[in-house]
C-alpha cells in the first residue's frame, strides 16, 4: 500500500501517527520506501474505511464551530499563534486559511 495515498486520505503524517497510536517519527521513517509496512496494512485499510478518520478540508471547517470547540475566538488565536483580530476576519470571510486548518488536524 503506497504511503502517499494514505497520507493523502488522513491529511497528514501526524494524523495518520495518531490514528494508528504510533509516534509521527515511526510512521516518518515509513517515507523512505515509500509504502506502507504489511503489518500495519489491514489496521490502515480498516481506519480509512471508518469515517471518523476521513481526511478534514477547508470546506469541512466551520470558523464558528472552530471557536465553539474551543470555547473563545482569544484559545482559538492562541492555538493558532495569530491575533484574535485574525480570527474575527477569517469568521467574516467564512473560512480560515489551509494552512491553519492543518495546524488544527495535523
Amino acid at each position: 500500500m503506497r504511503l502517499l495515498k494514505v497520507v493523502d486520505h488522513f491529511g497528514s503524517i501526524k494524523a495518520l501517527a495518531n490514528a494508528l497510536e504510533l509516534n509521527p517519527s515511526t510512521v516518518q521513517a515509513w517515507k523512505k520506501s515509500g509504502l506502507v509496512p504489511e503489518k500495519w496494512t489491514a489496521a490502515v485499510n480498516e481506519l480509512m474505511q471508518q469515517s471518523k478518520f476521513q481526511k478534514v478540508t477547508p470546506e469541512h471547517v466551520s470558523v464558528d464551530s472552530i471557536i465553539a470547540q474551543h470555547g473563545s475566538v482569544k484559545a482559538v488565536a492562541q492555538l493558532l499563534k495569530v491575533t484574535p483580530n485574525t480570527v474575527y476576519r477569517w469568521r467574516d470571510s467564512g473560512r480560515i486559511p489551509s494552512e491553519s486548518i492543518e495546524k488544527l488536524v495535523g
